[in-house]
């Protein structure tokens, strides 16, 4: 699609301060659904985000939004709160799509970053995350306020398939691959798969048996980011100053998303993650059930994400870009890391 039908199409719909130019995010390397475009206009800089058609529902966008509306309501500066266009609206529907316009988080980022500087982040990171966490707690849902956590059960309905079929499925084309690959980055890939493979199988039985535990606790929950990665982050010298792309905001329990930024930073001293944790609880307090989740997602995620870009890679057989494959060499590389890092420790 050209610069002129969007402008014509979608920024129309917004109101006339905006006379944009358009400049194109590269999305070859992203593995995300959504196509992204820089927006330069008289006022400031925007995101243009068009979401891959079909998903979401326009149920799910509005909810969406609607809990991030909630939380700059209760005072959260530091979320990317969608423009109104001139009918009201926080989206436009055109082409099939629905396109956002976006507050731009244009931080700075340190050439080198001391360890200090990461303590401090981590610690302004997780005091933020439990802000917006108290800032939506109050959303109205349809469900009980307290009930099991939605993303273990299906991550346990996931384990048992990868359990019962997939693990053996995996192994058998990594081998493959790896003994006739056709490129080097296919040998390489192949080689990275198979090392994610062996820190994580004897993992399995254990995993197994925790997942069919935490499952089942039921626990306060609320809206959540769902994917509290570390590079949506965005710092300035006063800390915490942006967190972009919550495109996967749903209702859980506040433990996946401690974990999944926790798990995020690549930081494998525990004393700093300690610090991040205590960093939470000192604007919002966790019960022990929570404290116990926090501890089964922080292994669990970790594993899984590891275990769908393999999948993608080898048993989907997605259609991905040199660069999307080179994108997730590097991210296998750092659950690798992680893994081993931590002495290769068991779930428990």
């Amino acid at each position: 699609m050209i610069t002129g039908q969007i402008v014509e199409h979608v920024l129309s719909a917004y109101p006339k301060n905006f006379q944009p130019d358009l400049f194109p995010l590269d999305p070859s390397s992203a593995l995300g659904s959504c196509r992204h475009w820089r927006v330069e206009s008289p006022e400031q800089s925007f995101c243009l985000r068009r979401w891959q058609r079909g998903i979401p529902t326009q149920d799910q966008l509005q909810f969406i939004q609607a809990v991030l509306w909630t939380a700059a309501y209760e005072g959260i500066e530091f979320i990317p709160l969608p423009l109104e266009t001139k009918k009201h609206k926080g989206f436009v529907e055109f082409d099939g799509s629905y396109w956002e316009l976006l507050p731009w988080f244009d931080c700075s980022e340190p050439e080198t970053e001391t360890s200090e500087q990461k303590q401090f982040r981590v610690v302004a990171a997780m005091m933020g995350l439990a802000q917006f966490h108290l800032a939506v707690s109050g959303f109205p849902l349809p469900d009980p306020p307290v009930s099991t956590s939605f993303r273990l059960q299906s991550q346990l309905t996931l384990w048992k398939s990868w359990v019962a079929r997939r693990f053996a499925q995996l192994n058998q084309v990594l081998l493959e691959s790896r003994s006739n690959p056709s490129t080097l980055e296919e040998a390489r890939l192949a080689k990275l798969g198979l090392m994610f493979l062996s820190l994580i199988l004897p993992l399995s039985g254990r995993c197994l048996s925790l997942l069919s535990r935490a499952a089942w606790i039921t626990v306060p929950i609320q809206p959540v980011i769902g994917n509290a990665a570390w590079r949506h982050l965005r710092f300035d010298d006063n800390g915490l100053c942006g967190i972009i792309d919550l495109k996967e905001i749903a209702v859980d329990n506040v433990s996946l998303d401690i974990a999944s930024l926790l798990g995020s930073t690549t930081i494998t001293n525990s004393a700093v993650r300690t610090l991040g944790l205590r960093a939470y609880q000192s604007v919002r307090s966790l019960s022990d059930d929570e404290l116990f989740m926090v501890h089964i997602f922080d292994q669990t995620l970790i594993i899984l994400e590891g275990l769908q870009y393999l999948s993608f890679l080898y048993l989907e057989e997605k259609s991905l870009s040199n660069l999307q494959r080179n994108e997730i060499a590097r991210r296998l590389e750092s659950c690798i890391f992680r893994l081993e890092n931590e002495n290769n420790r068991k779930i428990a």
